[in-house]
């Protein structure tokens, strides 16, 4: 009983739920995704429209296409540490875009490589060679980076010139002479586009893959519907069992009615046994006891003396 309470009032609805759990899980991210996807397809805007100067890129505004033209200030590069590619340690490039208005914004034109691919280096890069003269960029509006966002401890102060943790505002305003924007721009393409073959490799854009909660979805649902099937098996095993044990339990009894009647059949053969025993018995001492006919005397009597005169001839 208890077994059936297990399976129909606690496994089944627990299963059922899980899986309706995963799906939320699923259904969420695939929202959230949507909302990002939106704003890579959407028309790009310019920097100053999403982010003017003094404004605080939020959360939301991540992903947004955004434009900007300007200059590059070559002379304030960063190299960002501890930023891997396709499982290879290296580094990101950082250069500030001189706007018109004489204010910047961060551009993060990519990834370059350490120079042991295999792990981190702290060595200083050569940093690549990007567009001169006015550039028009494109890219994903990005908010600052945090130690919470991105698990990087911000040391930047402790680090050589030229290198930095985190892509952040507050660390870089103190390190370049231009009023910077807020946050950054990752960038997609430009006009003209960096076509050197030492420059940094784009950053790719997000991408999602769903299948892990699709996957446990599926799995919890088909545990749903498994258990009422293991069910119904082992009722038909139990009434099996207890089939058997009723069968067994007769034949039992018939084969205890034939022994007690062999038994029977036995003792009765004994009991006869013995009586011939006792006859054949009394028949030895009866002849014992009788006397020898008188015929057979003489006939003995006679045969000695015949014996007796064969001797004596022979001597």
């Amino acid at each position: 009983m208890a077994f059936h309470a297990l399976v129909w009032l606690i496994l089944i609805p627990a299963f059922i739920a899980l899986g309706y759990w995963q799906r939320t899980l699923w259904k969420d991210r695939a929202d959230s995704q949507g909302l990002v996807y939106a704003k890579l397809d959407a028309k790009p805007v310019s920097i100053d429209a999403v982010d003017p100067v003094g404004h605080d890129v939020s959360q939301a505004q991540q992903w947004i296409t955004v434009t900007a033209t300007g200059h590059y200030d070559t002379a304030h590069q960063f190299a960002v540490r501890d930023r891997s590619q396709n499982e290879n340690a290296g580094w990101y490039v950082v250069t500030p875009l001189v706007l018109s208005d004489g204010t910047a914004v961060l551009v993060n034109q990519g990834w370059i490589q350490a120079s042991d691919g295999s792990a981190p280096s702290t060595a200083m890069p050569a940093l690549p060679p990007v567009p001169s003269g006015t550039v028009t960029v494109s890219g994903w509006l990005q908010p600052d980076e945090t130690t919470a966002d991105t698990s990087i401890t911000d040391d930047t102060n402790a680090l050589p010139t030229g290198e930095i943790a985190l892509i952040t505002k507050v660390d870089l305003q103190s390190r370049v002479p231009e009023t910077l924007h807020d946050g950054s721009i990752q960038l997609e393409s430009s006009t003209p586009a960096n076509t050197s073959a030492a420059a940094a490799q784009p950053i790719p854009g997000p991408s999602y893959d769903n299948t892990m909660y699709i996957a446990y979805m599926c799995q919890w649902w088909v545990f749903a519907i498994i258990m009422p099937i293991t069910w119904l098996k082992l009722l038909h095993r139990e009434a099996q069992e207890l089939a058997n044990k009723k069968l067994v339990g007769t034949e039992d009894w018939d084969e205890l009615d034939g022994d007690e009647d062999d038994d029977e059949w036995d003792d009765e053969d004994a009991d006869w046994a013995d009586d011939e025993d006792w006859d054949e018995d009394d028949e030895d001492e009866e002849s014992a006891s009788e006397p020898v006919p008188a015929t057979a005397g003489a006939v003995v009597s006679s045969a000695s003396a015949a014996s007796s005169e064969l001797r004596q001839t022979v001597e």
